[in-house]
Order: C-alpha cells, then sequence, then structure tokens
C-alpha cells in the first residue's frame, strides 16, 4: 500500500505520520483516495537557554529526531520504505543551522525563532535608516525573530567566521534544508520560498535571495542554497542515511504547512495554530500584499507550479512556551494547564485594571508591538491569591495577545475576519479558545483532527509527487479534518471594549516598564 510520510519537525519535537495514499477499494473502486492517518510517532527535542534571551537546539538531535520519528511511525503502520511514494518535511521557520560544506558538521547550535540575541545588530542597522527599505523588500519588519541578523552575528562569533563563509567553506540553511540535505546524504542543499521568506535575505516580489541584502547583512551568496519550489521531485533520500530511499516531494515552513492543511486558499480565510507560538496567518493568494500595518508580516505562503500565494502573518511568541515558565513558578504541576473560568472576563471588564493581571512576554510581544525586551508583568496579587488565579491571569494574557495579532492582521483587510480556523496543541484548551473568539469577535472552528500541518505537508508532497492535483487535495483536506467543533463569541461589547482598553493599559505600562531595563548580554 503506496503511503506518504509528513514530517512536522517544531521547536519541542519532531513528528511522522503515515498518511495513506491509496484509494480505499483499490483501482477499481472509482471513490476519491482518502487522506487518513494511519500511524503516528513523536520524538522531544531539547531547548537550550545559555543566556537570557537566548534559544538554541542541537542539529544532531534535530536530524536523528527525525530519524527516530519516522522509523517508529513507519513500524507502527506496519509498512516499508518500500511503501513510501512520498516524503513532506514541515518545520519551525527562521531557526537556522550553519554547517561545513566539507564535512557535513554544524559550526554551532541551532538558533531558534525565538532567539533575541541579535537585537543589538538589529538597531544598528535601524539606526542607519535601513529597517525601510528591508521592510519593502522581504515583508518583515527589522526584528531579530528572523534569521539574517543572527546570522550576521553567528559569522562575527566564531572564529574566522566571515573569511570560512567568504571562501566557501560555509552552508547556511533553514531546518528544512538542514533535513534535506542530511536525509539525502549531503547532495541536496535547497530552500523554498516558504523558509527562505523569512531569512530577511529573500526578495518577496522576486522570489529569489536579494543581492542588496546580501550586501547589507554581508552573507556570502555561496553560503545559501539553491532556491526550489515548494512541491515537486527535490530530492531522493539516501538510505544509509534516511533508512530507505524515497522522494521528498514537499518542504515547506509549519505555518504555511498549516494555512494549507486548514484549506485557506481563498483571500481572506484566516488560520490560527496556537503551539509553543500563536500564528494568525491570513491567505492573500496570488496578490503580494501592499505594505501591511506596522507588525504584520508579509511571506510567502507557497510556490506550486511556478506560482505563488502569499500570506499576513500576527506572530506571537507566547502561548505553550508560557507553560514551562508557569511550571519553574510552581504555578502548575507537571502536566497540569491552566484554564479560565466562565466569568472571569465579564469580572476583568467591572473591575477595569485591578484584580490579578499577567503579561506573559517571556519571548517578547510579537504583533503589533515587536518589543525587544522579554519579561513578565504578575500584578495585582493579594494575601488570598492562589496559584490558579496566575495561571488564569497568564491564559488571558496569551488570548489578548493573540487578539492583539488578529486586530493588526485585520486591519489590513477589506472585511472584518469573522471565522477563524484554528489548530495546535493549545487549542484543545476549550477556555483559551472561549476567551480569544469572545475578545476578537470571531468565530473559531476547530476541527476534531487537529494535525493541520502533518495534513499539510503530506497533501503538498502528495501534490509534489504527481499522485493527486490540486481539486483532488481540496476534498482531501476537507474529509480528513473530520467534524468541526465551533466557538461562538458570548461577551457583550461594551464588557469586550473594556476589558480591551484594561488590557492594553496594563500592557503598555508593562512593557515602559522592561525597556527601562539593561537588555539581555551579548557578545
Amino acid at each position: 500500500m503506496p503511503v506518504i510520510l509528513a514530517v512536522d519537525q517544531g521547536s519541542s519535537s519532531s513528528r511522522c505520520f503515515v498518511l495513506s495514499a491509496a484509494e480505499p477499494g483499490g483501482h477499481r473502486d472509482r471513490r476519491p483516495p482518502a487522506l487518513t492517518v494511519l500511524a503516528a510517532a513523536s520524538t522531544e527535542i531539547a531547548t537550550a537557554l545559555p543566556r537570557p534571551g537566548w534559544v538554541e537546539h542541537d542539529p544532531d538531535e534535530i536530524i536523528s529526531s527525525v530519524r527516530r520519528s519516522i522509523t517508529a511511525a513507519l513500524s507502527a503502520a506496519g509498512a516499508s520504505w518500500a511503501d513510501v511514494c512520498a516524503l513532506g518535511i514541515a518545520a519551525q521557520t527562521e531557526t537556522f543551522i550553519v554547517w561545513e560544506r566539507g564535512t557535513g558538521r554544524p559550526v554551532y547550535p541551532a538558533i531558534s525563532w525565538r532567539d533575541g540575541r541579535a537585537a543589538d545588530v538589529c538597531r544598528r542597522l535601524s539606526a542607519s535608516g535601513d529597517a525601510a527599505a528591508i521592510r519593502q523588500r522581504t515583508g518583515l519588519p527589522l526584528q531579530s525573530t528572523f534569521s539574517a541578523p543572527k546570522l550576521r552575528w553567528l559569522l562575527d562569533d566564531i572564529d574566522a567566521g566571515q573569511r570560512r563563509a567568504d571562501a566557501g567553506e560555509l552552508l547556511f540553511g533553514d531546518v528544512n534544508c538542514w533535513l534535506t540535505w542530511q536525509l539525502s546524504g549531503g547532495t541536496a542543499h535547497v530552500a523554498e520560498p516558504s523558509m527562505a521568506s523569512r531569512t530577511m535575505l529573500f526578495s518577496l516580489a522576486e522570489l529569489a535571495w536579494d543581492p542588496v541584502l546580501l550586501d547589507l547583512f554581508g552573507i556570502p551568496a555561496a553560503m545559501l542554497p539553491e532556491v526550489c519550489p515548494t512541491a515537486g521531485r527535490i530530492a531522493m533520500t539516501d538510505a544509509g542515511i534516511a533508512g530507505g530511499v524515497a522522494p521528498i516531494c514537499a518542504t515547506v515552513g509549519d505555518q504555511q504547512a498549516a494555512l494549507f492543511g486548514q484549506r485557506c486558499f481563498d483571500p481572506g480565510q484566516a488560520k490560527l495554530t496556537l503551539g509553543t507560538g500563536a500564528f494568525l496567518w491570513c491567505q492573500a493568494a496570488g496578490q503580494l500584499p501592499a505594505r501591511p500595518p506596522d507588525g504584520v508580516v508579509a511571506s510567502c505562503a507557497w510556490q506550486i507550479d511556478g506560482t505563488a500565494c502569499y500570506g499576513l502573518e500576527g506572530f506571537v511568541p507566547n502561548a505553550g512556551s508560557v507553560m514551562p515558565w508557569l511550571r519553574s513558578l510552581g504555578v502548575l504541576r507537571e502536566g497540569a494547564w491552566p484554564s479560565v473560568a466562565d466569568t472571569a472576563l465579564t469580572r476583568a471588564a467591572h473591575a477595569g485594571t485591578s484584580g490579578v493581571w499577567c503579561v506573559p512576554a517571556v519571548y517578547g510581544l510579537g504583533t503589533p508591538a515587536w518589543s525587544g525586551p522579554a519579561g513578565a508583568d504578575i500584578i495585582g496579587l493579594t494575601a488570598t491569591s492562589t496559584a490558579a488565579d496566575v495561571g488564569e491571569a497568564a491564559l488571558l494574557g496569551i488570548a489578548h495577545q493573540v487578539t492583539d495579532a488578529i486586530d493588526a492582521v485585520g486591519a489590513a483587510l477589506p472585511e472584518p475576519l469573522t471565522v477563524i480556523r484554528v489548530d495546535g496543541g493549545m487549542a484543545r484548551n476549550d477556555s483559551l479558545l472561549q476567551a480569544i473568539a469572545d475578545l476578537c469577535c470571531a468565530v473559531l472552528e476547530r476541527p476534531s483532527f487537529a494535525e493541520a500541518t502533518a495534513l499539510g505537508a503530506g497533501a503538498l508532497a502528495g501534490l509534489g509527487a504527481a499522485t493527486w492535483d490540486l481539486p483532488a487535495v481540496v476534498g482531501l483536506l476537507s474529509s480528513a479534518v473530520g467534524e468541526t467543533a465551533i466557538v461562538e463569541p458570548r461577551l457583550a461589547a461594551s464588557e469586550r471594549a473594556s476589558v480591551r482598553r484594561s488590557w492594553r493599559h496594563i500592557r503598555d505600562r508593562a512593557v515602559s516598564g522592561w525597556r527601562r531595563e539593561p537588555g539581555p548580554a551579548s557578545s
């Protein structure tokens, strides 16, 4: 039975899903094929926090975790590499690796999208007046979330980094690029537009590496991968490395894969992934977005058959990433999750800025503020306050930050966002979804099968392998997501306005205080 492997490599784990690529009744059955999950496996990866504001991963652990997940998933499905007709890879965007061309060995840990060490690089470029040109060429605000400032930092930090890069000894790549290089035995150094557009070195209009930006950041073109389409015959796995031979037929950013998996193909359709961070993506289709509002990111969603689709993103780095922080404070027990009481927002609306509030910006704020400092404030505690109060306030802080991003993206649209499809691990928290729906006044739709990233990566791989065409994929995805739960807003408009006004006051006061404090050490 032919199967597709969908790899979802994230900040906390690498997962592999084995998807059926066969028609349910065999070749004589004229029903459409079913995109069903036969098995899945997950392998956790560690996150290192060597200094305040620094976030790293072990590149070797990333590839080994993917290999182990593939092996375990195939075994659980009772399948082998001989059954694999295509492999699709989705991975965390902006995280990158630099490795030696000759040996394939990384020269530094993978630097995460959550890492803020390049804030000084961004400040220097901003002071030089380069932020507007970067924004115009890339669609990205000048922030250290994106790869180029941190790559500049890395080349300055390691021994002879610039000299080795100029000599062609070092290669740069996003996580998908690293995985494809490794799984192909070092034969394919490639990236595709959804990931390349997050580097701050890529022209969004031309869908190519931008020589002006390469010169601005001092990055030699020899370091960069060849740009290929999102779906197609990209590389072949090496049996000695991957465990078997199969074509890699799609690589894509994880959020872009979720946009595809959630069937957001028409302009204005949006999805919200609640994982380690929160990522709102709104489809702009083939129209290159005009200058979006401050804090909103314009990116390539995917490129298929020579046609690019674009999207607008609102980004919040604090969602599931807040839970380990709460556990380290003793607010949450291991494995426990906070919740929001049904009356919490109504109470907050009437209490104003009194009561317990939390601004859990432990990795910065993201859209729309893009505050440089990373911090957290918990205010309003009394002698009767409990751990549950703090957990609820932190969850509401996440909901408010997500709503900030939804409002910012909505400002760029001709019509407000009234329906948003949700997925990700934190989307299983019903009270969080209700709080977001109440605060943003939009209906949230949560499919019963919420692994949109894996579905998107698998469907794109099927397209790349020419197993299906796009109309067939739309039908496959519609049947694969299953029944949808609907979360409707129920907070009164006056109460919504009141609680949002209080949040903005609390948030802005916290950020103002953080900016008066010294930033994290850098070298």
